[in-house]
């Protein structure tokens, strides 16, 4: 079994923050939504690519954060911090 490293790029970024801001995302037909939201956060492939990665996990239709995506989004923000 060969091991594929999966890189956060910053369009995943964006969707695993909206997911730490709301709580969860919704799975439609499109893409992956933020409660409430009219626009679609990431495509539902992204979302697998996510999930592959070990930041989301799905619970039927909505994806939620795991540990490794909590504190992606973290380090992100303090980098931003870091950048200013």
């Amino acid at each position: 079994m060969t091991s594929t490293t999966i890189v956060l790029f910053p369009s995943m970024l964006k969707a695993l923050r909206l997911v730490r801001i709301h709580g969860c995302m919704v799975e439609r037909r499109d893409g992956l939504y933020h409660l409430g939201g009219n626009q679609p956060a990431c495509s539902t492939a992204m979302a697998g690519r996510m999930i592959e990665g070990g930041w989301l996990v799905k619970h039927g239709e909505r994806y939620h954060l795991t540990e490794k995506g909590w504190r992606a989004t973290g380090e992100a923000d303090s980098d931003a911090g870091q950048a200013r």
